[in-house]
């Protein structure tokens, strides 16, 4: 008798535990926080961002390297860049062409989309109202994923190619060669090298 009545009074009391675990409203789930703004910025463009950011304050000198047609703007000139400006956001590299404020700046950028490239030919007195019919600004692209922490290609942008149609196929390379104190500057067209400077820290 006793064997029957304990089967039976461990069978009522599981039954009362669920019924009253029935009647007890669910606790809540703890989530994490979501951040809603998140960026399409991969880790090796975030670790260049952090490299160009250690160089601000700092002044690179140095020369075109291609192409060797005298008539370019850029060759046969010196080459001074300067990170003027820095921000968690942004770094501003300013191009100045034997003494003058010519190109203006090198922006690079972190934006929604990913890392990004502006050029800025406006410099420090010009405006927008300056500019004549070809003198493009503010044409520049995306980095693209083939990237490192030294080394990032950014692709033209849908505004490049809509300002500039020929530019279309750009892609502005920039590297930071730490142990040599040397900052690179490489723009191909068409698969083909348009434009290099080699610049070394002062």
């Amino acid at each position: 008798m006793k064997n029957l009545l304990f089967p039976v009074l461990i069978a009522s009391l599981l039954f009362g535990l669920t019924a009253c675990g029935d009647e007890q409203p669910e606790p809540e789930h703890v989530y994490p926080p979501v951040d809603l703004h998140q960026t399409a910025i991969s880790l090796e463009q975030s670790a260049f961002f952090e490299n160009l950011s250690g160089l601000c304050g700092e002044t690179f000198v140095g020369e075109s390297t291609y192409p060797e047609d005298g008539d370019h703007v850029l060759v046969g000139t010196e080459l001074r860049t300067h990170l003027s400006e820095c921000d968690d956001n942004m770094v501003r590299i300013e191009l100045i062409r034997d003494g003058d404020y010519w190109h203006g700046a090198w922006v690079v950028e972190k934006r929604d989309n990913g890392l990004h490239l502006y050029h800025d030919h406006l410099g420090e007195e010009r405006t927008m109202d300056d500019l004549g019919e070809d003198d493009y600004h503010g044409y520049g692209g995306y980095a693209s994923d083939t990237g490192s922490a030294t080394r990032q290609y950014f692709e033209a942008d849908d505004v490049t190619a809509e300002m500039i149609p020929v530019a279309a196929t750009n892609v502005w390379m920039m590297e930071l060669d730490l142990e040599n104190d040397r900052f690179i500057y490489y723009l191909e067209r068409d698969d083909q090298p348009r434009f290099r400077a080699e610049l070394y820290r002062q």
